[in-house]
């Protein structure tokens, strides 16, 4: 699957939130796949989710890093909409766990993003 900067950004970023309360849900991935094919026109499967949160970005926290090294090349739109994605996964399974609240602010540093620029204000 060859996927745009955004594209790629938002599915990692997505699927690693998927894992940050170490209970992956199914409603959560497809979700996933919900918001990929909604918002950017790209279906991937289960699988596809799941494997977009690679071991490393989970076990050491680093789509923070990753991020960072694709922030440049990402708009202002595509940030918030990475955002607003986040929001929708986290409440896809009725439950905030404290590590998706930790993931959500350190994506948002990442992105450079501060809670109005999030809102659109």
């Amino acid at each position: 699957m060859s996927l745009s900067v955004v594209e790629d950004a938002t599915l990692k970023t997505l699927a690693v939130m998927t894992h940050a309360d170490t209970n992956i849900r199914q409603v959560e991935v497809e979700k996933v796949q919900e918001i990929m094919k909604e918002e950017l026109g790209v279906e991937v499967t289960s699988a596809e989710v799941r494997v977009a949160a690679r071991y490393e970005f989970i076990e050491d926290r680093a789509i923070g890093k990753f991020l960072k090294s694709v922030v440049k090349k990402l708009s202002d739109d595509d940030k918030r909409l990475i955002m607003r994605s986040l929001i929708k996964v986290v409440k896809a399974d009725d439950r905030t766990a404290e590590g998706e609240g930790q993931m959500f602010n350190e994506v948002a540093a990442a992105l450079g993003l501060t809670p109005a620029d999030i809102i659109s204000l």
